[in-house]
């Protein structure tokens, strides 16, 4: 558990969602059932790694929203999935930063988009800017000791899809 004010953010992107087609808005498109089952295998894995989530956050796009809800019910987590419509595509590092630092500790959980994730990881844990490739269902931990500030997260782990064997 921790202690005081530390954070353990830990960024996810959806799983594999239907493709773009005419008549249908790019936040009604929905998880795959194999996006479905990567995702529920890999929460299972997480499991080894992480014990519970405090909060877990959402964007309000189908796709991120039934992600959240699959490692929610993985998790048994029995808390509200709190859905921000900051965490849409076209998120804000800034916004992340509000949305986190409204909590004084925890573990938080947030399901959210690329290109957006990827930069809000460079810009958390690096001044200088990295360059990271977040695919469908990854997910990244960054600890902050404090307050959760550009720069100043330690990146832990950055966890591909497909690299645990489902049992």
């Amino acid at each position: 558990m921790l202690k005081g004010k530390e954070m353990n953010i830990y960024l996810i992107r959806h799983s594999d969602s239907e493709g773009i087609s005419k008549g249908l808005k790019d936040s009604e498109r929905k998880l795959t059932p194999d996006g479905e089952l990567k995702i529920r295998n890999a929460s299972l894995f997480w499991k080894n790694l992480i014990p519970e989530f405090d909060y877990i956050f959402s964007s309000p796009y189908l796709r991120a929203l039934q992600t959240a809800k699959i490692i929610a019910s993985v998790y048994n987590h029995k808390k509200e999935i709190l859905v921000d419509k900051r965490l849409g595509c076209g998120s804000e590092t800034e916004s992340l930063i509000e949305i986190l630092n409204s909590f004084q500790s925890g573990d938080i959980a947030i399901v959210g988009h690329q290109p957006d994730l990827s930069n809000h990881l460079s810009r958390l844990i690096s001044v200088a800017g990295i360059s990271v490739e977040f695919k469908k269902g990854a997910i990244a931990k960054i600890f902050f000791s404090n307050k959760v500030r550009e720069g100043k997260g330690l990146l832990e782990f950055l966890v591909p899809p497909g690299f645990f064997i489902p049992k």
